[in-house]
């Protein structure tokens, strides 16, 4: 095998581990929080040395902010593929976006990966990263739909209630204070 095809296979052996390693953290920071999780825990989830992981993320910040950076794009690219095909359709648009958050809710890893992003925002260059890619989906968003600043404003206040009561299960609960949090959010929700 010649020199380049070797650096060739371990580029996609690292980005193959870079993949597994994002997943295996993004669970991991999920359940533990950025402080909580030790980097031991990742890369014992992930499969590899503690070493691997510091050549794949310098450090723990890094892979956090990696994983920061993979949650919220996968919403800003589901909430894109839901709106493309109502361009034009400003109500369309955001209740097809709306829709798939309900959707993306239930995936626990996701949902707490979110929370656990918000709360890590006491470190400087995590609450960099966190503005840069919610502002990303807010863009996004707004470009998509079409929508003014007010109904963009009350769509990502709509969603973060709507985080916050799957992340506690409320929409589970027969109890009137959390049925009061969900009255008229049910299309949106699928609560």
């Amino acid at each position: 095998m010649t020199p380049a095809a070797i650096t060739a296979r371990k580029l996609q052996t690292a980005d193959a581990r870079r993949v597994d390693l994002l997943a295996a953290a993004q669970e991991q920071f999920a359940l533990q929080g950025y402080w909580g999780t030790p980097t031991t825990d990742i890369a014992k989830a992930a499969g590899i040395s503690q070493a691997y992981l510091f050549r794949l993320f310098g450090t723990k910040r890094e892979l956090f902010i990696a994983c920061v950076e993979r949650c919220m794009g996968s919403v800003r690219e589901a909430f894109e593929r839901a709106g493309a095909p109502h361009a034009g359709d400003t109500d369309a648009v955001l209740d097809a976006m709306g829709d798939t958050y309900a959707q993306l809710l239930s995936d626990r890893t996701m949902l707490l990966a979110q929370l656990q992003s918000y709360a890590a925002c006491g470190d400087p260059e995590i609450r960099a990263a966190v503005q840069e890619h919610y502002g990303r989906l807010v863009d996004m968003v707004r470009r998509v739909s079409g929508a003014d600043d007010e109904r963009v404003s009350s769509f990502f206040a709509t969603g973060l209630l709507l985080t916050v009561v799957a992340a506690m299960g409320a929409h589970e609960l027969d109890a009137d204070w959390a049925r009061a949090l969900l009255a008229g959010k049910h299309e949106q929700s699928g609560c």
